[in-house]
């Protein structure tokens, strides 16, 4: 892909559909008609659909410039018009929303069919921490633990939990590895929004070298498993796991959650009735996609895994959780 000079409002220029793309987007779309639509919102690079999560109520957020929300969309989300600046304006310094895009908000949204609300969540892979403060705004959880491994990445996500005010909300950095170990079997809703070859950043015009090589998409495949396969181990039985992407390759997304489910007998993917229009056509195991030519995101993968079983393990307090950082923790 070419990225040298970019059109005001568009794709970089000179941007082409490589032969790359265009195997990705046959493996996707066998129908031509189809595959051209999704090849193009690709080369436009103009899906940049923005959304906030309501905090706190602001009568000036009324006055926000919003799109039609859509019917699965919570009434604490706000689709915003592109040419709207969120965190430019005053409230969001002081913590009133915080601002996404609108695919993270498909793929998050998955949380809300877990049923009973958890009371500890996991966050493993969070900064910046939008997964993190949408759980947070649905559930009230007791705990809300996020881990961040690349460390450089760790201020931004205290600056947004602290900005938004997050109440029992903590922060530390530990290879999952760690929490398999030390943390099993100790929360409600583990949120693996997986490192990955970030296909779908093309669609917002943004620059994502080597996303469709097989190199690229191998080594984050190896990466995934390594991470879910861990995270699994945090669950506690009867809890859920969710399992995230921003890319658009099967190897990243189904082939992930079908090994989940083959390797780990008491994971089971669940049916999303909310996102039922967007299951994904490429696996029996009921997982949903989100791609760029719907209008709403430039594409997201999820899945949401329950693990069967009752809970043997008595979680420890919420406050002896080692931790960098902590905000609002009840004694």
């Amino acid at each position: 892909m070419k990225t040298e000079k970019r059109k005001k409002g568009g794709a970089p220029k000179g941007r082409q559909l490589t032969p790359l793309l265009l195997r990705q987007a046959t493996a996707l779309f066998p129908d031509e008609a189809k595959r051209n639509v999704f090849t193009q919102a690709l080369i436009d690079g103009i899906s940049r659909e923005k959304a906030i999560i309501l905090l706190q109520e602001r009568p000036e957020i009324k006055t926000f410039p919003r799109l039609r929300a859509v019917d699965w969309q919570p009434d604490w989300i706000m689709r915003l018009e592109e040419d709207f600046r969120p965190g430019l304006h005053p409230l969001y310094a002081k913590g009133a929303f915080y601002s996404l895009d609108f695919s993270s908000v498909f793929s998050a949204s998955a949380m809300l069919a877990v049923g009973e609300a958890p009371k500890r969540v996991l966050d493993l892979c969070a900064s910046p921490g939008g997964k993190s403060v949408f759980a947070w705004r649905a559930f009230q959880p007791e705990l809300l633990y996020a881990n961040e491994v690349i460390r450089k990445r760790i201020s931004t996500l205290v600056d947004n939990f602290q900005r938004c005010q997050l109440t029992n909300s903590a922060v530390w950095s530990a290879d999952p590895s760690v929490y398999a170990k030390e943390f099993r079997e100790e929360f409600d809703l583990v949120i693996v929004d997986a490192p990955c070859s970030g296909q779908s950043l093309l669609a917002k015009g943004e620059s994502a070298p080597g996303c469709f090589t097989t190199t690229m998409i191998d080594m984050n495949h190896s990466r995934q498993r390594r991470i879910a396969g861990n995270a699994v181990h945090c669950v506690r039985p009867g809890g859920h796991l969710a399992y995230m992407t921003c890319t658009y390759s099967h190897k990243e997304n189904e082939r992930i959650v079908e090994w989940l489910t083959l390797v780990y007998p008491k994971l089971r993917a669940v049916e999303i009735p909310h996102l039922r229009d967007f299951r994904s056509p490429y696996s029996d195991v009921p997982c949903y996609r989100l791609f760029p030519q719907s209008g709403l995101g430039a594409g997201a993968f999820v899945c949401l895994l329950h693990k069967a079983g009752e809970p043997t393990v008595t979680p420890r307090p919420a406050d002896a959780y080692p931790s960098s950082w902590r905000y609002g923790m009840n004694p």
